[in-house]
């Protein structure tokens, strides 16, 4: 495991950190939920529910243009906007724990995904190859419902620990690029770096983690990222935790019927 990998770990299961990365553990470590703002009118999809609250995130830019490793970069991410641990269908921390982080700049969304994991599942080696039955994180970003318009859909780009990358545009309401009504022809032009401790689907072996960091265009998902900020993106996370025979638990921020939304702001 990486240094910065076990501060992570240890913070998100409550052990004390120290050194360098204290204020990063203190970030990881706060308290297993995000906060819920009521929705201010100004997202695309502000019309789902009027009375509803919806996790919101406001998105800071970054220092320098971020190049996809899937190491974590203290001078890069220390900083930057967190999910905290991601939530089960109850409202609680998902286990295993798994967060996100964003940053955004150089016409990019920039997201550094974190994932625990005992058991990594991952078997799919192409691009757009059904990584929806391996161990991966699902970003969705819903288009603006227009009154009148065609049914909104949404982006969806999927990326599993052995850097392999799927991207679609789908109905709102599918759970990930299985679904047979995606279209995978649909390119995110996404920069994937990963990393992972562990031995790839060998049962019993006690793997440690993942972690996936992407650089997606603004452009790619219709969004002009000279427009003046801030720039609200709704949009979703998904992680599920495989085993050999199917999905175990899975974590949300949002979801599709009230997605979260990004709010990318000028400094």
């Amino acid at each position: 495991m990486s240094p910065a990998a076990a501060i992570l770990v240890a913070a998100a299961c409550g052990h004390p950190t120290s050194g360098g990365l204290a204020d990063v553990a203190r970030d990881v470590g706060a308290p297993v939920s995000y906060e819920l703002t009521p929705d201010a009118g100004g997202s695309p999809m502000a019309s789902v529910a009027d009375a509803a609250a919806a996790p919101s995130l406001r998105v800071g830019r970054s220092r320098s243009r971020i190049r996809p490793t899937g190491h974590f970069d203290v001078d890069a991410w220390g900083g930057a906007t967190n999910t905290h641990t991601l939530l089960d269908q109850a409202g609680k921390g998902a286990v295993p724990v798994s967060e996100c982080r964003f940053l955004w700049g150089q016409d990019n969304l920039y997201m550094f995904f974190y994932a625990g994991d005992l058991d990594l599942q991952a078997r799919a080696t192409k691009h757009d190859g059904p990584v929806w039955k391996d161990d991966a994180v699902t970003f969705a970003f819903f288009s603006p419902e227009t009154p009148g318009g065609s049914e909104p859909t949404k982006f969806v780009v999927m990326a599993t620990p052995t850097r392999v990358l799927s991207d679609g545009v789908c109905p709102r309401d599918a759970t990930d690029l299985g679904d047979p009504r995606c279209d995978l022809r649909w390119e995110s032009h996404a920069l994937l770096g990963t990393d992972f401790d562990g031995t790839l689907n060998k049962l019993g072996d006690f793997d440690e983690e993942w972690a996936v960091e992407i650089a997606l265009p603004l452009r790619s998902l219709g969004i002009d990222p000279d427009a003046a900020p801030p720039i609200r993106i709704a949009a979703t996370i998904r992680r599920c935790e495989m085993a050999h025979d199917g999905p175990r638990a899975c974590g949300l921020w949002g979801e599709p019927g009230l997605p979260g939304e990004l709010v990318l702001e000028g400094r």
